[in-house]
């Protein structure tokens, strides 16, 4: 029978305590600062989308901004109590540094009608991949008042002066795409007024 020395049974034993030490160290960079802070990691996981943004896999942002939009619509406050009936203006080049260059475009969208807080035309306008311009009309004199951009679509009414842009939609991952969040406005004396986003 071979005998073995202690030396040599120590050497076996010292080498795995080694690798046991590197194997630890590199766990402990590994890691993240979510993990070291539990209350940040707590958030990231209610917060944070790592899939896409479907109303089945994700529907706490989702809801979080179509509720939000909901309060907004149900808003007695931004109801219309009388549409305007009478001729309608075509476009004033003159009321907006963009009437000219849009004019075509303008011109088109006016057949629409009012579509918009009871006498008012909104015409979107193309301006590139994810971006639309909507353009506001005043149909009783046809002067250009605001325009608004959105990434993903706007939501109006012939009756409201609510325009959401950007509205709610399960098919969005809002943390890709950041400038696809919701947002609502009222108008007021014919110019935007953005409504804050806790209501």
């Amino acid at each position: 029978m071979r005998k073995y020395t202690l030396p040599y049974l120590l050497l076996p034993l010292s080498f795995v305590a080694i690798l046991g030490a590197g194997c630890q160290q590199q766990t402990d960079e590994e890691k993240t600062i979510a993990s070291t802070h539990p209350k940040l990691e707590e958030r990231l996981q209610r917060d944070s989308l790592r899939g896409p943004d479907t109303l089945e896999q994700n529907p706490e942002i989702y809801e979080r901004y179509r509720l939000r939009m909901d309060a907004y619509q149900s808003d007695e406050a931004f109801r219309v109590q009388e549409a305007y009936r009478g001729r309608l203006a075509p476009l004033d080049e003159a009321s907006h540094t963009d009437a000219r260059q849009f004019r075509t475009a303008l011109q088109e969208g006016l057949k629409q009608g009012v579509n918009f807080a009871g006498r008012y035309t909104v015409v979107t306008v193309g301006c590139g991949t994810t971006c639309q311009e909507h353009y506001v009309v005043d149909r009783q004199n046809g002067k250009v008042l605001d325009k608004l951009q959105s990434s993903t679509g706007a939501q109006f009414s012939p009756d409201s002066r609510l325009f959401i842009v950007n509205p709610p939609d399960s098919s969005h991952n809002y943390v890709e795409c950041p400038y696809c969040e919701p947002a609502a406005y009222v108008l007021e004396e014919g110019k935007f007024r953005k409504l804050p986003q806790g209501q």
